[in-house]
């Protein structure tokens, strides 16, 4: 049997797999990175785009980091893994956790099978 997540949405789907999750999410990082440090430099129209362009950057991380928190875990090494990559993001403060993926993260280590 499949394990299935829900979504915020409300739809059940399918849960990805942790490491993929992971990626996506470091990639949207990047990409959020990348995006401020070329609206730090912008001017006029090229800065209020970049701007716009920057916040809809920063909404697609976090519903990325929220998917991320939320995928069910089905081993331990995968537990490890999200634990590892969570403890990161908040040691080198690469973004801000809200309280809400914090409930999401360790709900979803309390579901493990055993």
């Amino acid at each position: 049997m499949p394990i299935q997540q829900v979504c915020s949405n409300g739809q059940m789907e399918a849960a990805e797999d942790v490491a993929k999750l992971i990626a996506e999410h470091r990639q949207s990082l990047a990409e959020l990175e990348r995006l401020g440090k070329r609206a730090m430099q912008a001017e006029g129209t090229d800065a209020i785009l970049l701007g716009q362009r920057l916040d809809a950057v920063m909404a697609e991380e976090a519903t990325v980091r929220r998917r991320a928190a939320i995928a069910p875990v089905a081993t331990i090494a995968e537990m490890r893994m999200k634990a590892a990559y969570f403890q990161r993001l908040t040691a080198h403060g690469w973004c801000e956790i809200d309280v809400d993926d914090w409930r999401a993260l360790l709900g979803s280590f309390t579901k493990l099978q055993s």
